[in-house]
């Protein structure tokens, strides 16, 4: 059974996003599926209340994720339509991209100078650098490293209180702040602390430098910094993307706890699920225990935390249906109901089996079958806001005893969380056998493109560096762009 909300009070709703203004109808979105389910009525009130106190208590959102959270097109136009309805608590997390050697935000540019290395957390944990609130870490043992952010769009005056998150230990190098040409100082109630340092700055902002101060300590570790408006009101929507994560990713964020004792989120948005599932075809039997660890370790940190799990769109790689898609929506509605979480739909939401190839066709997504265009990131981003404006609607209009919003009804949900088995008989019905064993001289060709490393490349191929470097007779792991590397099948 599925409710199917028709609710007057914010009517402006049906009037911003028209199904017909949100895409064209060849793409087959349904916006009936424009909510967050949830099973428990306790989960809409409770963030309903965190909106209605939203004038002396900011709501704050976190949003993991893949490789379209980290450029951040649906968070940035989710952002700005939630800001101008229930106000604006401030930009938000950033990172330096550039320093990592990848891609990044639509929002501001990153450069810097001096030698830096990184760590992201599909790369798995790292003794030597730990990862922080946003799935990266940087490090230099440069004393003339630097990090620099520009804004695309300048903030206006305002009283803002900038967070910079670093390794504030005994080895650590201390850094100058200056933001255009203003050098950050006792002034600005500049605060240093455990997680690094805090100030106030009501001047506009445009861009943001980092020095490393070449005196001090032998290193200097950073995991991004977060611009917040310092009234405590307002709307904040926080991207935590990381091309090439998984759900095991998040397992390895091991900062996340003390960093996000700062900033606070209200609610986490788990919208992994492309690389789980995209390559195989298949569930793997561990990934119901992933996204278990991963709801503990957010409720190990915040108990009150409300947590909203995603279904992906529809899927077609290497010229197949990937119908595992199927699987994981239907594992993620009944991991929702038991672990008291909300349900993002977005798979029927945005048309359901076999319509990432009509998103091909009107230019919303690439050829790829995987990932959007800028346009089709738009659109998940206006679906994205809808569909929290119309869970608070719900929320806020129907009594206590009815607010609950339904899903679909599967034939058998239980099943997919039986701790019994490894994968359930209704993964095996929907999901496409594994291709056979191919030769083992079989191999892909694949041009390398700026930032890429073996590592990356192995993971994204389900493969080793170790059998990448035999193919292509390598002796180390430096690669160049424009190289062509046979990748074993």
């Amino acid at each position: 059974m599925r409710i199917i909300l028709f609710i007057s009070l914010n009517f402006w709703v049906s009037l911003v996003f028209a199904q017909s203004d949100i895409a064209p109808t060849a793409l087959k979105i349904d916006t009936s599926y424009a909510y967050f389910q949830y099973h428990n009525p306790q989960l809409g009130a409770k963030l309903l209340q965190h909106f209605e106190n939203i004038e002396k208590d900011k709501v704050v959102f976190v949003h993991f994720g893949g490789s379209h959270i980290q450029a951040g097109k649906p968070i940035a136009v989710a952002r700005t339509i939630l800001q101008e309805k229930f106000g604006d608590g401030g930009l938000g997390f950033l990172f330096n991209y550039k320093a990592a050697n990848t891609y990044g935000s639509i929002l501001y540019n990153t450069s810097c100078t001096g030698k830096w290395s990184s760590r992201k957390s599909y790369q798995g944990r790292s003794a030597v650098l730990p990862i922080g609130f946003c799935g990266m870490t940087l490090e230099s043992y440069d004393p003339l490293a630097t990090l620099k952010f520009q804004l695309k769009n300048t903030i206006a005056s305002d009283r803002h209180t900038i967070y910079v998150f670093f390794e504030n230990d005994t080895i650590s190098r201390d850094v100058v702040i200056q933001i255009d040409s203003v050098e950050i100082g006792d002034k600005h109630k500049l605060n240093y602390s455990p997680y690094g340092l805090e100030f106030e700055y009501s001047e506009p902002i445009q861009d943001i430098s980092i020095k490393i101060k070449s005196e001090g300590g032998t290193r200097f570790r950073f995991y991004g910094l977060s611009i917040e408006k310092t009234a405590n009101k307002g709307f904040i929507y926080h991207p935590a993307g990381v091309g090439s994560a998984a759900y095991r990713s998040f397992l390895v964020f091991d900062k996340y706890e003390i960093q996000a004792d700062v900033l606070k989120p209200d609610v986490a948005i788990l919208d992994f699920g492309t690389n789980d599932i995209v390559y195989f075809n298949t569930i793997d039997p561990t990934l119901k225990s992933q996204v278990t660890k991963t709801i503990d370790k957010l409720r190990m940190q915040n108990p009150e935390i409300l947590i909203v799990l995603t279904s992906t769109q529809d899927l077609y790689f290497k010229k197949r249906v990937v119908d595992a898609c199927l699987t994981f929506r239907e594992l993620m509605d009944t991991l929702a109901r038991t672990k008291d979480c909300f349900f993002w739909n977005f798979y029927d939401l945005s048309g359901g089996k076999n319509t990432i190839r009509d998103w091909i066709k009107e230019g919303y997504a690439l050829s790829d079958g995987i990932h959007l265009t800028n346009r089709g990131y738009e659109i998940k981003g206006q679906l994205l806001a809808l569909s929290i404006i119309q869970t608070l609607t719900f929320a806020q209009n129907f009594p206590m005893s009815q607010k609950v919003i339904l899903g679909k009804s599967y034939q058998d949900t239980t099943i997919l969380v039986d701790s019994t088995r490894s994968i359930s008989q209704e993964e095996k019905l929907v999901t496409a056998k594994p291709k056979k064993s191919t030769p083992k001289n079989s191999y892909k060709n694949y041009k390398v493109r700026s930032g890429d490393t073996l590592s990356e490349i192995a993971y994204r191929y389900r493969t080793t560096v170790t059998k990448i470097k035999k193919a292509n007779k390598l002796r180390s792991n430096l690669i160049q762009p424009g190289q062509v590397l046979k990748i074993p099948k």
